[in-house]
């Protein structure tokens, strides 16, 4: 095979070397070209209105084929400044082919395009592609926080939904609605006490069983405070501490204001603009004159006291049948703080209650173990007390039931809110943290679709980028291909690595 046919290979990161090293163009190449760069950007500011010339210059950067095209292009555009002999006058194409002058001196276009080629294929290319891969993957990231989004939106208005119905409210004006619980929680307890009276029986069985396991003699109180609860109902404190009736009730005071009288409270008092309130300016008020004098009686009379008579003490002699003395009660008759509450609503005899209501819970459990199984041999029971175990069933249901009212979550917070009236607008505002949260997460949606938009956007750019890119590394490097293979008596030329 013959050295013509033998292609001539070059790697296109070596490419600018290869044509040092054969003498085709100089080292100081670099420094030609940055002078020919200031000459083309001075040229660029007068061209000429060509769609050509447009198409051409678009996301291309300018070398010595685009100016070989350029000049091609003026030879239409400049025909009219062509003189006699065929040389054209035009300022135009006299820069433009001063600057291909320029270009071919030293070759400095080859040295020039490689560079070019070489920044395109190592650097411009896989940047732009890496960039448009994290574009990719920012488009993904945001698909999955968005999913993650609307997930956590939903758990929001779950856990939002969750705490308003333990409470007890739909949640359209949480303050309004917790107020309005708290006002009614008397009533509440209330419903409570009557349900107690259904325990009667239960308390009866746990005091004969107690009765008939103690010796005799020996009296033992047990579940007083349900008793008296079972008989009285929700009665004061005061009743249940000393035993009689308060003559007056000073209850404490509720201070929650909902959101309605807050706002009613924050308007203005109208006085009627313009109005003035008539005192009757016109008119002067008669004080009888300088010369009128008030009778103070001082005009030497003496007042009478009886000075001769005496008097009488003596309360024997009065009759004293008609009057009937009440008695008032403990502190007067009068129930003030605490006292006041009622007991399911005071905080130290409603935890009695509870704990009595555990323990009748525990025997009424321990009893129905007993009468299900014959083989035990210990009982609490006494042979008298033959219960089955149905009713006691039915008994441990009412007294788990009623202490489960006085437990449950929603009366717990209930009777936080009235004992600390700040508590309502603690819990309003945990409410609407979830309500707060929610609307940030649905905002942060927003942006993350916007986010996602732009990625998209720029990725397009991006990906039109390495179009354009790929065609103009194509057309240079055939170009440059080209110009070594006629250096070469056309000898096949390969820029490898391309």
């Amino acid at each position: 095979m013959s050295e013509q046919n033998i292609p001539i290979d070059i790697a296109v990161r070596k490419l600018l070397d290869w044509l040092v090293s054969r003498r085709i163009c100089t080292r100081d190449w670099h420094e030609k070209a940055v002078k020919i760069r200031e000459n083309i950007g001075e040229a660029m500011q007068d061209m000429p209105e060509n769609p050509a010339m447009k198409d051409l210059l678009v996301g291309a950067h300018i070398n010595y084929f685009h100016c070989l095209k350029i000049v091609e292009i003026l030879k239409d555009t400049e025909v009219d400044s062509k003189n006699f002999f065929g040389q054209y006058g035009s300022k135009r194409m006299i820069d433009w082919k001063k600057i291909i002058s320029d270009y071919e001196s030293g070759d400095v276009y080859l040295s020039e395009a490689a560079q070019i080629l070489i920044q395109n294929v190592v650097y411009e290319l896989p940047a732009v592609k890496r960039h448009n891969q994290k574009l990719e993957q920012t488009q993904a990231d945001c698909d999955k926080r968005e999913v993650n989004a609307n997930k956590r939106i939903a758990e929001l208005e779950e856990e939002f939904r969750k705490q308003c119905r333990d409470l007890g409210i739909e949640g359209s004006k949480l303050k309004s609605e917790i107020v309005s619980l708290a006002r009614d929680l008397p009533s509440t307890y209330s419903q409570v006490a009557s349900e107690a009276v259904r325990l009667k029986e239960a308390c009866s069985l746990y005091q004969d069983f107690i009765k008939n396991n103690l010796d005799e003699g020996i009296e033992l109180k047990v579940l007083e405070n349900i008793k008296f609860l079972v008989e009285h109902g929700n009665v004061t404190t005061y009743q249940w501490k000393y035993g009689e009736k308060p003559i007056s009730v000073e209850e404490p005071q509720l201070d929650i204001k909902d959101d309605d009288e807050e706002n009613a409270a924050d308007e203005e008092i109208d006085f009627g603009d313009g109005g003035e309130i008539d005192f009757g300016g016109g008119d002067d008020i008669d004080f009888g004159g300088d010369e009128a004098e008030i009778d103070f009686g001082d005009s030497g009379a003496e007042i009478d006291f009886g000075d001769g008579g005496e008097i009488d003490f003596d309360i024997e002699g009065v009759d004293t049948s008609t009057i009937v003395v009440e008695e008032g009660g403990m502190a007067g008759g009068v129930a003030r703080d605490d006292e006041a509450l009622s007991l399911l609503d005071n905080r130290r005899t409603r935890t009695l209650i509870l704990d009595e209501l555990e323990e009748l819970s525990g025997f009424l459990t321990q009893r129905l173990c007993e009468t299900e199984n014959e083989s035990l041999k210990f009982s609490l029971g006494s042979g008298e007390q033959n219960q089955d175990p149905a009713t006691l069933r039915t008994m441990i249901g009412m007294v788990e039931g009623l202490a489960g009212r006085l437990t449950e979550k929603k009366v717990q917070q209930l009777q936080m809110i009235r004992d600390s009236p700040a508590y309502a607008d603690r819990l309003a505002d945990t409410l609407n943290q979830k309500l707060k949260l929610k609307q940030k997460v649905i905002s942060s949606i927003d942006e993350i679709r916007r986010r996602r938009a732009e990625a998209g956007a720029e990725k397009e750019r991006g990906a039109e980028q390495v179009k354009v890119l790929q065609r103009t590394t194509a057309e240079l490097r055939k170009q440059i291909e080209s110009d070594i293979s006629e250096r070469y008596k056309g000898r096949k030329v390969i820029v490898s690595g391309v």
